[in-house]
């Protein structure tokens, strides 16, 4: 019998340890640096006066992530202009070829940073990610864009920054 269990324990443990081991081969943790372009578009708020939705999609090619397009959504509500944390948003990143379900999500509050030196809209905005799809299934961390809007155009360009921590599966 003690045999028995000291066998039952061996296979345990060699099974735990593979496990442990075959996840730890997938996480990770992914440091992005790059820069970004795209585009946006904005509609009014019934009263314009009071604000307009805004989406848009960034691309970026230099980043350790590799090629993804960001696709977001942000509400700025004019009352609430300059006041913290910023106009609420969210966004999804799709990462490489978007027919095999790999995206970051994230939730976010950007900020009217000024003006940049051209004189387009100077926009900060901090991402949390809250999750994602794929091989980013549970990931966390959070990101920075630090980007200039032309609203006559609707091009937007800048640096995209941070860390996302990729949980093994």
């Amino acid at each position: 019998m003690k045999k028995e269990i000291k066998r039952v324990s061996l296979m345990t443990a060699i099974f735990l340890t593979v496990a442990l081991v075959s996840s730890a081969v997938e996480a990770g943790v992914i440091r992005i640096n790059g820069t970004t372009a795209g585009s946006e578009s904005g509609a009014p708020f019934p009263d314009p006066a009071e604000g307009f939705y805004v989406n848009g999609s960034l691309t970026s090619t230099d980043t350790q992530l590799g090629p993804f397009t960001m696709f977001y959504s942000v509400i700025v509500d004019f009352a609430f202009n300059g006041t913290p944390p910023g106009a609420p948003g969210a966004s999804s990143l799709v990462v490489g070829d978007a027919a095999n379900g790999d995206s970051i999500l994230t939730c976010f509050f950007g900020n009217n940073a000024g003006l940049c030196d051209n004189g387009d809209l100077h926009i900060v905005a901090t991402n949390t990610i809250i999750g994602g799809t794929g091989r980013y299934a549970g990931a966390r961390g959070s990101l920075t864009l630090d980007g200039c809007s032309n609203l006559a155009t609707g091009e937007t360009s800048g640096t995209i920054s941070g860390t996302i921590v990729v949980r093994g599966r």
